[in-house]
């Protein structure tokens, strides 16, 4: 009987722990480890991809991202027991990542997709980290180390400043002496009080307090919300003073101004205004501030490796040299094609010339022009520009039939700003920046004439930036041609598009940007894909017709994304009617 009253109780007990397990309440928990065995190896590949949350290549302050891996096993064996490590060779407290991963197998044939997740704290370094990606295999079918260089970029503060204040004695809610301006003891007057932001970052909900220390000058409406300030943004907000008769203070009155904001970067705290009775504060004073793009151009991410078992997420480079006839055929159409690549005075342009001799082919098999004119480094100098396109004696004039020829214009090379960023030009080859105005061709002057010229339709594709900077290349570094921080560059033309819907504009990055080189195909990157949109890549409902619109939505959606996996955003442009049918293939 004992014994069965305690077997009775081990039965219980067992069965008791295993409904644990099964509900998952039980501490103890069984792990199965796998088992592998020897044989026909695998041979493994990786595809590496990288995606930060604003997807601009640069891991900034309180940002996630995280690493891709898709691992793909084209041998014959199974690959078994795979570890994915991570090691970075700089130490940030503030920088994580989850740095191993386990793969049990990885049949012959399949993939499988590996995401690693990386984090920068608040306090993130701006440093660059280099971190080594290992894939090893239980039976040492292991691959070579690969690379994910990344930057880190430490919090950019904003600065909040103050920029003026102006008087105002006169009107509804005043209660003035004299109305001058000024401030006299025994008034009642208006404070129109300027901030603005001069940091690096945008300023978040700030809030603003005036107050006085002297407790015979009243301050009204002295608290509030001023919301948010961008770069270089400035707003303005109105207090009422009113200093009695009894103020004894001589020159600046003890009033201050804070304005604080979320996370206390850039504050500014416990400023004495320049408020003095019977006296004019200073002029209002507006700094022009833009965001600093030179810092962080060289800051994108960028995979490295001697194996030709991994690629990065730049994905398989089409040919581009071989160009296949469509059906369009334009009769008395004309183009000219400059591609400057070499400059007597200033840095290369990566790739301009190839991007011209390209340009050719896909001007005549691609879009049927007629006659298709290059000019190269060597020949684009002096007054070309002006020879080219005046319409009075431009060689352009005398190959155009006006209202029946379409002209195609395609230019690569630099792309200068004027100092004031007002004006934009085109340069040839033997300028020199001191004669910019005068030996460069300004966006304006160009658009104008194309107008005048009278041709049916005009087509322009630039690939050239305006930022001040030389082109750049993951192998060339970019290079300042005009010293421009802190100018916003917003250039002022003629835009014959808007009342011409026959006259469309591409260009190859917008504002600031810097327009890039593309290594891999030995051309401008918007030529790259300008080319293989005219391919047919750009037909997106498939009709075998491309339009203005369906090749500008391609080249924005493909150049951005290869653009921040390379050197940073790059940003197509179009101006013009994008219905228009460009070719039919």
């Amino acid at each position: 009987m004992k014994k069965i009253v305690l077997l009775l109780i081990v039965f219980l007990a067992f069965n008791a722990n295993a409904q644990k397990v099964i509900k998952g309440t039980s501490k103890t928990a069984f792990k199965f480890k796998p088992t592998y065995e020897r044989g026909i190896p695998p041979n493994l590949f990786v595809e590496l991809n990288f995606e930060d949350d604003d997807r601009n290549g640069i891991l900034e302050s309180e940002e996630s991202a995280k690493l891709i891996l898709t691992i793909t096993n084209k041998g014959n064996g199974p690959a078994q027991g795979l570890y994915i490590t991570v090691k970075d060779d700089f130490y940030d407290s503030e920088f994580a990542i989850n740095d191993k991963k386990e793969i049990a197998y990885i049949q012959k044939g399949k993939s499988v997709k590996v995401e690693i997740p990386i984090y920068a704290g608040v306090k993130v370094k701006s440093a660059e980290h280099k971190l080594k990606i290992s894939v090893t295999e239980h039976f040492g079918y292991d691959m070579d180390p690969a690379y994910l260089y990344l930057n880190t970029l430490e919090y950019q503060k904003p600065k909040l400043v103050f920029s003026g204040l102006e008087i105002i004695d006169y009107g509804d809610g005043t209660g003035p002496i004299t109305s001058d301006g000024q401030l006299q003891a025994g008034e009642l007057v208006k404070a129109k009080i300027t901030v603005q932001n001069i940091g690096q970052n945008i300023s978040k909900n700030i809030k603003f307090k005036v107050y006085s220390k002297d407790e015979n000058i009243y301050i009204n409406n002295n608290k509030g919300s001023l919301g948010n300030l961008a770069i270089g943004e400035v707003k303005e907000f109105w207090i009422e003073i009113s200093p009695n008769k009894r103020v004894k203070t001589k020159g600046k009155l003890p009033v201050f101004l804070s304005l604080t904001a979320d996370k206390d970067f850039g504050n500014l705290i416990n400023y004495r205004l320049p408020v003095t009775l019977n006296q004019k504060p200073p002029e209002t004073a507006i700094l022009k501030v833009s965001a600093d793009i030179e810092s962080l151009k060289k800051k994108v991410v960028r995979f490295e490796s001697n194996s030709n078992k991994f690629t990065s997420q730049l994905g398989k480079i089409k040919k581009i040299n071989e160009v296949a006839p469509s059906k369009t055929v334009r009769e008395n159409s004309v183009a000219v094609i400059f591609g400057i690549e070499n400059y007597d005075n200033l840095p290369p342009a990566p790739y301009a010339e190839n991007d011209a001799e390209l340009i050719k082919k896909y001007f005549k098999n691609r879009l049927g022009v007629e006659q298709v004119v290059i000019y190269n480094s060597n020949k684009a100098n002096g007054l070309v520009f002006d020879d080219v396109f005046n319409p009075d004696y431009g060689e352009l004039q005398k190959a155009i039939i006006k209202g029946k020829s379409d002209l195609f214009v395609f230019y690569s090379g630099h792309g200068l700003p004027s100092k004031c960023g007002e004006s934009i030009y085109l340069f040839p080859s033997d300028g020199k920046i001191e004669r910019l105005s005068m030996q460069g061709y300004s966006l304006d002057k160009f658009y104008t004439n194309l107008e005048k010229l009278g041709a049916r339709s005009v087509t322009v594709f630039l690939d050239a930036c305006f930022s001040g900077a030389s082109k750049a290349t993951e192998k060339i570094n970019t290079k300042n041609l005009i010293a421009m921080k802190g100018v916003v560059i917003k250039p002022k033309y003629h835009q014959p598009w808007v009342n011409n819907n026959k006259f469309s504009v591409f260009t190859s990055s917008s504002g600031s940007q810097t327009s890039l080189g593309f290594d891999p195909s030995q051309s401008g990157l918007f030529t790259y894909y300008l080319c293989l949109g005219l391919q047919g890549d750009a037909d997106i409902n498939n009709d075998r017709k491309i339009t203005n619109g369906e090749l500008k939505n391609y080249l924005i959606k493909n150049v951005e994304a290869t653009s921040k996996k390379i050197l940073g955003l790059q940003t197509p442009e179009f101006h013009g009617n994008e219905d228009m049918i460009l070719m039919e293939y």
